[in-house]
């Protein structure tokens, strides 16, 4: 982070009042503040690209066995930038499934499900109960496009199908 001078050239409404009346109009730049900028703005979800995870479901994530498997990079970009360090370890060092609540905005519902790191390789995984509350009930295919970020108000994934992978949304 960075600080800068921000000069404020433009009267108040009061300012200016003040300044007619005593006769010192037109009046002089004003103040001068010392304001932070940030290296790294805060994140605002563009309205028609809220999507920050894409991804096009393989047979792993539609399988019996597994769960949604979502690439490092995934992660780190979109999700832990949102969590504190404590919860990150835990998740990473300390080998730990860490509760979540993903939002089905499509149907207005909401599962609690679990993240976990990935015991075979870097990427993670969103499993137990992954496929009941998900594939199954939403009837997702290998092929078909899901979308998701996390929203750090409600500290929650929001979940969407974005594509049936025969081309229906």
């Amino acid at each position: 982070m960075t600080w800068t001078r921000y000069y404020n050239f433009v009267p108040t409404k009061v300012q200016e009042e003040k300044g007619e009346a005593s006769g010192n109009f037109p009046l002089q730049p004003f103040s001068v503040e010392l304001v932070e900028v940030r290296d790294d703005p805060p994140h605002v979800l563009d309205l028609f690209n809220q999507w920050e995870i894409k991804k096009v479901l393989t047979a792993v994530d539609v399988g019996i066995l597994g769960g949604l498997v979502l690439g490092q990079e995934q992660v780190y970009n979109h999700i832990f930038r949102y969590w504190n360090r404590e919860l990150v370890w835990n998740l990473i060092g300390g080998a730990q499934q860490i509760p979540i609540l993903i939002r089905d905005l499509d149907t207005k519902t909401e599962y609690n499900l679990y993240f976990k790191k990935s015991t075979m390789d870097d990427c993670f995984v969103i499993s137990t109960f992954w496929n009941r509350d998900f594939v199954y009930r939403r009837d997702l295919k290998e092929g078909d496009m899901i979308g998701m970020y996390w929203h750090p108000s409600s500290s929650s994934f929001c979940f969407s199908v974005l594509k049936r992978a025969g081309g229906v949304e």
